[in-house]
């Protein structure tokens, strides 16, 4: 779920099936199709204002009004008990654990774990796009990760001498890193020692194709 994919859904995206307005649910209530685009002009957004400025907000600013605002129009349509997302953007796991929280949405956020390719790499619709010399460069991403993993696992605590050798690890395989931050899981705020429950974040490119990935400490 982003920005993109709500407002330029088919210049990323190849729909199988024909998109029709309004929704449709068979006989069991199991399927419902919805298209909403926000055509004529959108004037009110749904904002989580400190949650969605560190990490991804940095780079970019209105991303996650857009998530939580389609997000918003999503539950307000379908009313759910539970709703599932994924943690490879943690942030916007977050952001929308908040949202619910302080509009009173009485859904139950569930927090899926990251699904991973055979190789390591985070599963995402973008890796189709890195050539198979970027793909063996962006495993550094997982890898590192996984190196930062263990050195927390043998007494490691200091934030800055993780961050420093996840970011040595990336940069050295090619990838044009954005960021690599370890923040404390729900406020997101920096952390400079692992006192508390945290997450290593991690964005970067690797030519045009821009992955994250993340691991929680």
């Amino acid at each position: 779920m982003g920005v993109d994919a709500v407002f330029n859904p088919y210049d990323l995206y190849v729909r199988d099936r024909p998109v029709v307005d309004g929704g449709k649910t068979n006989e069991e209530g199991s399927e419902m199709l919805v298209s909403d685009e926000f055509g004529g002009g959108h004037e009110t957004w749904v904002r989580v204002e400190r949650l969605e400025k560190p990490l991804c907000g940095q780079s970019r600013p209105i991303f996650f009004r857009g998530v939580a605002t389609i997000v918003t129009k999503l539950f307000n349509i379908i009313e759910p008990d539970v709703a599932v997302f994924g943690k490879k953007d943690y942030q916007q796991w977050r952001v929308l654990c908040r949202m619910v929280r302080d509009l009173d949405f009485e859904i139950e956020m569930v927090g899926e774990p990251i699904v991973r390719e055979r190789d390591g790499l985070a599963m995402s619709s973008r890796n189709v796009r890195l050539t198979a010399e970027q793909r063996q460069q962006a495993l550094s991403i997982s890898r590192s990760l996984k190196e930062a993993e263990e050195a927390v696992k043998m007494g490691e605590s200091d934030a800055s001498v993780l961050s420093k050798q996840v970011r040595k690890t990336i940069s050295e395989a090619g990838g044009d890193i954005d960021y690599v931050e370890i923040v404390e899981q729900e406020s997101l705020k920096p952390a400079n020692k692992l006192e508390c429950p945290t997450v290593l974040a991690v964005a970067a490119r690797f030519g045009s194709v821009r992955l994250i990935d993340n691991v929680e400490l």
